[in-house]
């Protein structure tokens, strides 16, 4: 699985370094776009995933996708952070998860600009290009925290970015990539400590989940009553584990807000 998920996703990360013939168009809510080469590489995956697995079916961000079941499903994210590509930001990632029974068991992230490719499965740990990786063993006074601004839902933003300020102030700094499966491929290598965004989408967070818990660190859906829930769009929290008890105390009053 690895193997042949690694020539798919690079593939797929030639066709964005490309960036040719790319047009862009509006979807609903404010900053929110789709691009040709997500199109183009979201029809590319499709294929390659039902090759691999012709057994699975698939949820993605570009297409009309039924409920989640507990068939074998991929849900893939063709461009993770089309914002930062329109502006050729060269932070944006290939995700790709697949989930049995409703829960992720492979998963991978690949960032087509600095070519790193992480892959998990379920107990048997998380790899970034092959070799295993860990979350930090960082407090909150030492953590970098990463986190997204929900742009495209004005309430959410305001309390995102108070919520961050709280953070600023807490802990050592906070990044703001404009891809959550790098944050959370990145929280899951020990470069962020913790992750949060208000308002995600499976295929954003789907295999960031699973290399995040498989590299030994925390995943929550704080405003999910059912606990962890793949089929959900909703609020995310992930941790490295040892600032977990710190990270609730400056993030739960704010979610009382909403």
């Amino acid at each position: 699985m690895r193997e042949a998920l690694l020539a798919i996703v690079r593939h797929a990360g030639e066709i964005i370094r490309r960036r040719e013939d790319m047009v862009i168009e509006e979807k609903e809510g404010h900053a929110n776009f789709v691009t040709t080469i997500d199109e183009n590489v979201q029809a590319y995956l499709l294929d390659a995933l039902a090759q691999l697995r012709p057994d699975a079916v698939a949820i993605g961000e570009e297409k009309i996708n039924e409920a989640l079941s507990d068939e074998p499903t991929w849900i893939v994210d063709p461009v993770d952070g089309t914002t930062n590509l329109i502006h050729d930001y060269r932070a944006s990632a290939v995700s790709i998860a697949l989930l049995q029974k409703r829960e992720p068991v492979a998963g991978a992230v690949y960032n087509p600009y600095t070519d790193e490719f992480f892959y998990a499965e379920k107990g048997k740990g998380a790899t970034l290009n092959g070799r295993p990786i860990h979350v930090s063993q960082f407090p909150l006074d030492k953590a970098l925290v990463g986190f997204g601004t929900s742009p495209y839902d004005a309430e959410l933003a305001r309390v995102s970015l108070d919520m961050a300020h709280a953070f600023l102030v807490s802990a050592a700094d906070i990044r703001r990539c404009g891809s959550a499966a790098l944050d959370l491929a990145h929280l899951a290598c020990g470069r962020h400590d913790v992750f949060f965004e208000l308002n995600l989408k499976p295929w954003d967070y789907a295999a960031g989940a699973l290399l995040v818990t498989e590299a030994g660190g925390t995943f929550e859906m704080p405003r999910s009553e059912n606990g962890v829930d793949f089929a959900k769009n909703t609020a995310i929290l992930a941790t490295n584990g040892v600032c977990l008890d710190a990270v609730h105390a400056v993030y739960d009053p704010f979610m009382k807000r909403l």
